[in-house]
């Protein structure tokens, strides 16, 4: 038997092997299918903020790895929407009290903090999966890899800024945890009700779905949420955007205009 002859056949085996590999996979994504009421936001004067729904369902025929008859049951869901994609880094300042005065004495750049994050799950996130599946995925913000840039300061000290900003994010209203905020309307369809505040800021956010089973995550679909100015509102945004200084030396202009009117309005004689 010729080398050639001999690996004929291992090479067709492995063909099989890595096409009943990629078919599992493909039937594993597939087992999920959500989509929000509206992928476009548009943020406009008299914005107050909107609520959304996501919705969607779950392939009941799905056939999974283990051969539980109540495996149905035990599938949770959890969605996850942040963002901007285009996050600047943000800045934590320590405060202390110096000579009676409360003043900024140290400060920490943090990368990757989205500005905006909701994460809503079917049930307790105790009881769905294990930390470290939470911590791999950036699930609950505690699990967010905030990166410091250049902090000279040992991992407890970074963990207290780190709760500083969850702490702020929240009181702001732009992080958001609903634990049981995913609803199941019956075996295989599901909604949560995602809150977008007034201030939040423009750019396009990343919508997750996780289809989990056993503590184990078995497909996972992402979505993108457009949030922007329409109208005249964006023709401002846009042009402070693109020419700062301009924008700065118009915006002087007009205070300096309507300072001079108002002194002339409520001028006494």
């Amino acid at each position: 038997m010729t080398q050639r002859a001999f690996f004929k056949p291992l090479i067709s085996c492995a063909a099989i092997l890595t096409a009943m590999w990629f078919s599992a996979h493909r039937v594993a994504a597939d087992s999920l299918v959500a989509d929000l009421s509206e992928n476009i936001v548009a943020i406009t004067s008299n914005f107050t903020g909107k609520n959304l729904v996501l919705f969607g369902a779950i392939d009941r025929n799905t056939a999974l790895s283990t051969n539980r008859l109540d495996e149905q049951a035990s599938r949770d869901v959890i969605v996850i929407i942040s963002g901007p994609n285009n996050q600047t880094p943000i800045t934590v300042r320590h405060k202390e009290r110096v000579g009676g005065v409360w003043v900024n004495t140290k400060s920490v750049v943090f990368d990757g903090v989205p500005d905006y994050y909701f994460v809503a799950a079917s049930r307790n996130f105790a009881d769905i999966a294990s930390s470290e599946v939470f911590r791999r995925n950036e699930i609950r913000p505690e699990n967010l890899k905030m990166n410091p840039v250049d902090a000279e300061l040992d991992e407890e000290a970074l963990n207290a800024y780190r709760t500083a900003i969850i702490r702020n994010k929240k009181r702001e209203q732009l992080f958001y945890e609903k634990q049981g905020g995913v609803e199941f309307l019956d075996d295989t369809l599901f909604r949560a009700n995602v809150t977008i505040p007034a201030n939040i800021s423009v750019g396009i956010y990343s919508t997750k779905v996780f289809l989990i089973s056993d503590g184990r995550i078995i497909s996972v679909q992402s979505k993108s949420l457009d949030i922007n100015k329409t109208g005249f509102e964006r023709s401002i945004f846009e042009f402070a955007y693109d020419s700062p200084l301009f924008y700065g030396l118009l915006a002087v202009v007009f205070a300096l205009i309507a300072g001079w009117a108002a002194s002339l309005a409520f001028r006494q004689e």
